[in-house]
């Protein structure tokens, strides 16, 4: 408890004052932080702007086949800043996702999953696959060829389940075909899952600061003299939030749309493209789907892959799990990052070359969790820690 009478009397009426105290003005964490480790209120950020936009266009927005696009459009042309409240939501969308990214790929880089953050971790991925939810409905809800092309593949997915897929499929789409019901339900499918996405995103901070704290370097129980106050980072939180801001308003500036499929706005599914293409953040999945080449091997190989990101901490047996004392490992995991955006490249193509491409760059996806983590983590010696870090500190 803090010795300053003013401040004690404060936060024994305000709890929100104990907790700010404790988790931000005197929470202790290691010196010396990537500017990576700054990402995590950006997501708060980002979900803040998807949350309010999202409000305001679903006051606008008919949840129907052939009204959803048009009403869209109207909104955006004939409502005043109409386009700016679409703009930034989608642009937050692509920011989120960003972010997001961001976060696993430091995550994994780091060993964040490891030393009692187990939990952490796996909420952590389950707040990416909420996201992805929330992104694919969002998408499916925009009324355009490609949407309702979306809508007939998740439908195709959905009954591929097994056991209760005839069930699911009706449910969630109001029948076996897509119909008057389908829209109002995937609308309100976003909605909910939206704000599930806020609760999860709320477990998520929870458990990151219940769980020990995370360091760059994999230490479990590092010396308290190498630990700083949150507070006295803010200059690198600020650093993170002006690239963010310069980030989005650049992209809402030059291309609101930026990965997006652009399809044009019709009264109907008039015109359902042969290959639908979803947002970039879908991609991957979307490889899977096609090198699976049926709706039921593409949800079983993003179930896998989602089941794989979560048994990490398992899967990685090494002694230390920050890649700063594994360069082989690290060599390997920049290696995936590359072959995920080659996937993504080819899932987006047509064409054989891109079809092998896929096919490949999913096989070694994989490979890396099944084969290559277990195996390299297991065999690699990691550097001395403490020399490491009193180099970098000193």
């Amino acid at each position: 408890m803090s010795t300053n009478p003013t401040q004690g009397w404060l936060e024994a009426r305000l709890p929100l004052c104990a907790a700010y105290r404790r988790h931000w003005s005197e929470a202790l964490v290691p010196t010396g932080l990537p500017l990576s480790w700054s990402v995590g209120p950006l997501v708060g950020v980002a979900l803040a702007v998807l949350t309010l936009s999202g409000i305001w266009l679903g006051l606008a927005y008919q949840p129907s086949l052939s009204g959803a696009a048009i009403s869209i459009a109207d909104y955006t042309r004939n409502v005043p800043y109409g386009w700016l409240i679409r703009d930034l939501h989608r642009v937050g969308t692509t920011m989120l996702f960003g972010v997001l990214f961001i976060e696993l790929f430091r995550g994994a880089f780091y060993g964040t999953y490891r030393n009692g953050r187990e939990f952490a971790w796996i909420v952590e991925i389950l707040r990416l696959f909420a996201c992805m939810a929330v992104g694919f409905l969002g998408f499916a809800m925009t009324g355009s060829p490609a949407a309702h092309g979306a809508l007939l593949a998740m439908a195709a997915h959905l009954a591929a389940i097994p056991l209760f897929g005839h069930l699911v499929g009706p449910a969630f789409l109001g029948g076996a075909v897509l119909n008057a019901a389908t829209a109002p339900r995937v609308a309100m499918a976003h909605e909910a899952i939206g704000f599930l996405v806020l609760l999860i995103a709320t477990l998520t901070v929870i458990a990151s600061r219940a769980a020990p704290p995370a360091h760059p370097d994999g230490i479990a129980s590092p010396d308290p003299r190498m630990m700083t106050p949150r507070a006295a980072q803010a200059r690198r939180y600020f650093t993170a939030f002006l690239v963010f801001a310069l980030l989005f308003a650049a992209i809402l500036v030059l291309d609101p749309g930026l990965g997006t499929p652009r399809t044009p706005v019709l009264p109907a599914a008039l015109a359902i493209p042969v290959q639908v293409t979803p947002p970039w953040y879908l991609l991957v999945f979307h490889g899977f789907a096609r090198v699976a080449g049926s709706p039921g091997g593409g949800t079983l190989l993003t179930v896998a892959a989602f089941l794989l990101l979560g048994a990490l901490p398992w899967l990685d047996r090494g002694a230390v799990g920050s890649c700063r004392q594994r360069p082989v490992y690290a060599g390997f995991l920049v290696l995936l990052a590359v072959d995920l955006v080659l996937l993504g490249i080819a899932a987006a193509a047509t064409g054989g070359l891109w079809t092998t491409v896929a096919e490949l760059a999913t096989t070694y996806a994989f490979a890396h969790f099944l084969i290559i983590t277990p195996l390299v983590t297991m065999l690699e010696t990691p550097r001395d820690t403490a020399a490491s870090h009193s180099r970098r500190t000193a």
